[in-house]
């Protein structure tokens, strides 16, 4: 039996591997589309919530419009958790008393009070809905109905196609939890999301999970007993100390349980919310407990392969289903359809047509006394211009769905091949974006690297990772570098050229993915590339021993450097 499982587990790591060999990712190292390992950003949406500006927010709602036709996706904040996690950036308390979070639903029914105020409706109808944070199952079955009668009595979910809500795996378990079920249930919920992670018990305690594996399965046999129509689990893949058969048997764990569909995360070490998680430090401290990429590159083909082997597709991306019924309405709304959002609750973000809003997170207190004094918590956002709204309108769709041609030039008013159709040519040779009559979207390849391909669209102000080198693509502009004729040494002054912080100019402290040392860079002029302006300034990393001899400030030219099997590779 034993011998039969290894064989199986050989041959799902050889059809992964071969996935692996078919997305050829050295090439796309060579264009400098890799993100360093500490260094990547999922596109979730343009711009990233991290790039917003502090704002007044008088100048922002002025801005801010709504058109009755426009359907609208509403979220709820609910910034309590049984203990904090280790990978989490979310704004929340945790452990926090029952008087405390009685105190946070009075303000939260406030802002509803507000946002219905803003847009001049006694009830907003909702095309979808989510109860996000946080951990919105922390709440007690009498907090849960009072928030959700709240909710249902400021938005009217009569035309809502999907009502979804996320918790934690324990917190639904016992007779406490399926009180909280039936809450759910009476109050037009369709879909659960559960936070599971893993199921390796060793990951979860590193994770600092509240919960264990068995209490994992069983949350999801009693959501699917007590009649949802969709059970969803989110699994974590490139953890600490995660061993590729440990993910193998997580990935294993969620077919067997049930599960309608998962949403496969890449483990993200830098902060998306308003506070940095304690990975960062544990990162620092401990590197070598950290998968290499190759590994993490494997672990997400294993999760692909094995999801597609058991019927469970990829309608979205990373979110394979057995349906697509069974993904996201709300982020099928905001990342596809362009949708408005009303967002509540600390930290969370609105979309009023071009205006993005963020509401005081961090400070909480603030958070408070602003909805206390009859204001909407509003401390960071942007008005799009109208290039920045046409690459929302292309990004966001391209990364997780498609763009539908009709749609883009019914938001923007141009035609989308007018405006891309060179961009999406220079991205031609490495077989990333395909086209129809209809509509533009990734191919296979360039689905599976579908954030470094997303992020080759942004504009430079809001590029999250300074040293992404988007520009580096073959034939793009006045580089003149092309990957497929430059030798190492071009290739290596470009990326350099590209490394430096545009906007800061200042020195960047990097690490080698190889070797797991951190290099001090420093800016002083160095003899040029292939096509590159001979007065600029490049970075070059100090002095260092011969296992960094050459350039190194860049993950990826540091791989270059450190790794003879790899300069041959990229000479090539």
């Amino acid at each position: 039996m034993a011998s039969t499982a290894a064989t199986m587990d050989a041959e799902l790591i050889a059809q992964a591997q071969a996935l692996v060999d078919r997305m050829r990712p050295r090439e796309m190292a060579r264009a400098g589309m890799m993100f360093p390992g500490e260094e990547f950003v999922p596109v979730v949406s343009y711009p990233d919530l991290t790039m917003y500006p502090e704002a007044e927010p008088d100048a922002l709602l002025s801005s801010a419009e709504h058109r009755a036709d426009s359907p609208t996706a509403a979220y709820v904040h609910i910034p309590f958790c049984a203990n904090r996690c280790a990978f989490c950036h979310w704004v929340l308390t945790a452990n926090a008393p029952t008087d405390r979070v009685d105190a946070y639903l009075d303000v939260l029914a406030k802002e509803m009070d507000l946002a219905t105020r803003f847009r001049g409706q006694d009830r907003i109808p909702v095309n979808t809905a989510l109860f996000g944070g946080g951990t919105p199952s922390y709440l007690t079955p009498r907090q849960l109905e009072r928030v959700m009668n709240d909710f249902v009595r400021h938005f009217d979910l009569s035309a809502c196609d999907q009502f979804s809500f996320e918790a934690e795996p324990a917190s639904l378990l016992g007779d406490e939890g399926a009180a909280k079920l039936r809450i759910l249930k009476d109050y037009g919920v369709h879909r659960i999301s559960l936070g599971v992670q893993s199921f390796d018990p060793a990951v979860l305690k590193i994770m600092a999970r509240p919960h264990d594996r068995n209490e994992a399965l069983e949350a999801i046999a009693a959501i699917k007993n007590a009649g949802f129509e969709s059970t969803s689990i989110d699994l974590i893949y490139g953890y600490p100390e995660q061993s590729v058969q440990s993910w193998i048997e997580t990935m294993r764990t969620a077919v067997a349980s049930g599960a309608d569909a998962w949403h496969l995360y890449r483990l993200r070490i830098r902060r998306y919310g308003e506070k940095q998680g304690v990975i960062l430090r544990q990162f620092h401290d401990r590197p070598d407990a950290f998968p290499e990429v190759d590994r993490i590159r494997l672990m997400k083909a294993l999760g692909y392969v094995i999801s597609e082997n058991f019927g469970y597709k990829q309608h979205f991306s990373r979110i394979f289903a057995t349906d697509k019924r069974h993904i996201s309405g709300y982020m099928v709304d905001y990342a596809t359809r362009m949708t408005d959002v009303i967002g509540l609750g600390p930290s969370s973000w609105s979309n009023h047509y071009r205006t993005f809003t963020q509401n005081l997170g961090a400070d909480f207190a603030a958070y408070e006394q602003s909805v206390k004094d009859g204001r909407l918590p509003i401390f960071k956002g942007i008005y799009r211009d109208d290039e920045t709204e046409m690459r929302r309108c292309f990004i966001s769709p391209l990364k997780h769905d498609r763009v539908y041609k009709a749609a883009f030039k019914a938001r923007t008013g141009v035609e989308v091949l007018d405006h891309y159709g060179a961009e999406i040519e220079r991205l031609a040779p490495l077989g990333l974006i395909d086209q129809d009559d209809e509509s533009i979207f990734m191919t296979e390849r360039g689905r599976f690297f579908g954030d470094e391909v997303a992020m080759q669209f942004f504009q430079r102000r809001f590029l999250p990772v300074p040293d992404f080198a988007h520009d580096l693509m073959p034939a793009q502009g006045a580089s003149g570098f092309d990957v497929r004729t430059s030798s190492v040494t071009d290739f290596e002054n470009v990326i350099l050229s590209a490394t430096k912080d545009p906007v800061t100019n200042t020195r960047r402290r990097v690490r080698c993915v190889k070797h797991r040392k951190f290099i001090e860079a420093r800016t002083q002029p160095l003899s040029t590339g292939r096509g590159s302006d001979s007065s600029s300034p490049r970075l070059k990393p100090p002095e260092r021993s011969d296992a960094h001899q050459g350039y190194s400030n860049n993950a990826t030219a540091c791989r270059i450097a450190c790794d003879p099997s790899v300069r041959r590779d990229y000479a090539a």
